[in-house]
């Protein structure tokens, strides 16, 4: 049987909660040949709601609604997701996903984000050397293996691979903050939001690199994303006759978010919601690259729906955009591909 998947973005699942979206409710309550997703993003949003008795009721809708887990996959440890699978995962293992999650610092993990935060010109108060000290905590928490119940020779293997991989990161940490120091910080400038936010439906990225290669203090960053692998043509027409995967996507919403499009001000602030906001946006590239696997991305989030229909328009991902807008109860379809995406069972 053919059935199409819907992932569903956090913001969706609450207004789903709240009663309302009452014609999705309707379509993945009733239907067998539709099935709502969700990810590892979107457990830890859910769970990490400050409100019990709502992070409770998020939890149990997903098991209501017959919701799956999309897992992306890797070719290897670390590297980026190259295939998914969708499978069921109950209250337990979900909270057990966002426990193993919450090992690690709670915004900017292994220092990436408050890094980029930065390069944006957030945070102002901390300096590189803040960041990466956050950033070796996380490593140092990911490599503190638990040997003690391990043979003597397995542990002492075990203990030299990470004191070696402790090590390497040390290495690189220093490195780069020595090119930091030596040019000042790096600062990457942006668009006027203004102006790029009206570029939309098909072409916008295209018209965003043009508009970024005339401007002096954008068109480096765009020559870098533009010879860096995995290539992604600045051409929409050359970009439709490469194969879309979840790292283009990734990286492509990177870009146009560091360039400004769709990026709400209050990250470039210098508060802790501003380091918490700017880690939130971070986790909307990674649904948008998730939903990707899907054929149906739902979100009330408007910044993140625009930026997810640009890339997929670029990049000819056969994914449909849907925005619901609370306050009309109105869904638009604002990428609808030539064909979308199913899956068998």
């Amino acid at each position: 049987m053919v059935k199409l998947t819907i992932y569903l973005d956090t913001s969706s699942w609450n207004h789903l909660l709240g009663g309302q979206m009452s014609s999705l409710e309707r379509v993945i309550r009733k239907s067998e040949t539709c099935i709502p997703c969700y990810s590892t993003q979107t457990i830890e949003e859910l769970l990490g709601a400050s409100n019990e008795t709502k992070r409770n009721e998020l939890d149990i809708q997903l098991d209501e609604v017959g919701a799956r887990f999309l897992e992306t996959i890797s070719d290897a440890l670390g590297s980026m997701p190259t295939d998914y699978r969708i499978t069921v995962k109950n209250s337990k293992e979900r909270r057990q996903i966002h426990e193993d999650m919450q090992s690690f610092s709670s915004v900017g993990g292994f220092g990436l984000g408050d890094l980029l935060q930065k390069f944006i010109g957030g945070i102002g108060s901390a300096s590189f050397e803040d960041v990466f000290q956050k950033a070796q905590t996380d490593i140092e928490r990911l490599l503190d293996f638990d040997v003690s119940e391990f043979p003597p020779e397995l542990a002492a293997i075990v203990t030299s691979k990470a004191e070696a991989m402790m090590e390497q990161a040390r290495i690189t940490q220093n490195d780069l903050l020595e090119q930091l120091s030596k040019e000042d910080g790096i600062r990457l400038e942006q668009l006027d939001p203004a102006r790029i936010n009206n570029f939309t439906g098909a072409g916008a990225v295209e018209r965003i690199i043009e508009a970024a290669k005339q401007h002096d203090g954008t068109s480096v960053l765009v020559e870098k994303f533009l010879e860096e692998p995995p290539r992604i043509p600045s051409n929409r027409t050359d970009a439709h006759l490469v194969d879309p995967s979840w790292e283009k996507v990734h990286r492509l919403a990177q870009f146009l978010f560091l360039l400004g499009y769709w990026r709400e001000p209050k990250h470039r602030k210098d508060t802790e919601r501003a380091r918490i906001d700017f880690s939130g946006g971070q986790a909307d590239i990674c649904h948008i690259a998730n939903a990707s696997f899907c054929g149906v991305f739902h979100t009330s989030d408007r910044p993140q729906a625009y930026l997810a229909a640009a890339v997929y328009d670029h990049l000819k991902v056969p994914t449909a955009v849907l925005l619901y807008t609370p306050k009309t109860n109105e869904e638009t379809m604002l990428h609808a591909p030539e064909s979308i995406q199913a899956i068998y069972e």
